[in-house]
């Protein structure tokens, strides 16, 4: 398998840490690349020019986060990182990517000219990450793939944009984030 990922996305981390809790990691080719440079070997796998991109064994590509990590669920070892209700691991996952989503809508709309960006949009944007973290609940000693997902989320929060100041206002969470960052799929996977 060829994975083609960007270590500074949140998307890609949750993949990355779905391949090392699967023990998948000798199994994968791992190519860093940089998609904003439209790099050729990443438009000949996907057109669509996004991480992370995965083409499998058999030639099958696989683009969006979520799908990717429940492949990597079918083909790894070890116990099923869907958890006991796939359905419900699957809405928890579901929710964090919407605050993945809108993390990622802010920090693109940063980067435009500041003449350019639309502040209403980066309102939106955060008022969805405000209504949606009081809603998560976490539980100890369970890492499935709606976790992974949660994590690669408030990650991402801390890495780009630490002022919105969610772990004061949501300290279980943030206890919970520092637990799980010792893991080592979470250590492999750190932003920088």
């Amino acid at each position: 398998m060829k994975l083609f990922y960007n270590v500074a996305s949140p998307y890609a981390r949750r993949v990355i840490v779905t391949v090392h809790e699967k023990g998948l990691i000798d199994r994968v080719e791992m190519r860093e690349i940089d998609p904003w440079s439209d790099p050729a070997d990443l438009l000949a796998a996907t057109p669509v020019g996004k991480v992370p991109a995965l083409l499998t064994d058999a030639g099958a590509l696989i683009t969006e986060s979520a799908l990717i990590g429940e492949y990597l669920d079918g083909v790894g070892d070890g116990p099923s990182l869907l958890g006991s209700d796939a359905m419900l691991t699957r809405a928890r996952a579901a929710l964090a990517q919407g605050v993945i989503d809108a993390a990622f809508a802010i920090v693109i709309e940063g980067r435009r000219p500041p003449e350019r960006q639309w502040p209403d949009w980066i309102d939106r944007q955060r008022r969805a990450i405000d209504r949606v973290l009081p809603r998560v609940k976490v539980q100890e000693g369970r890492f499935d793939l709606g976790d992974i997902a949660l994590a690669a989320c408030l990650g991402y929060l801390d890495f780009r944009l630490p002022d919105i100041g969610w772990r004061a206002a949501h300290p279980r969470l943030a206890d919970w984030l520092d637990g799980v960052n010792r893991r080592p799929s979470m250590i492999a996977t750190a932003p920088r």
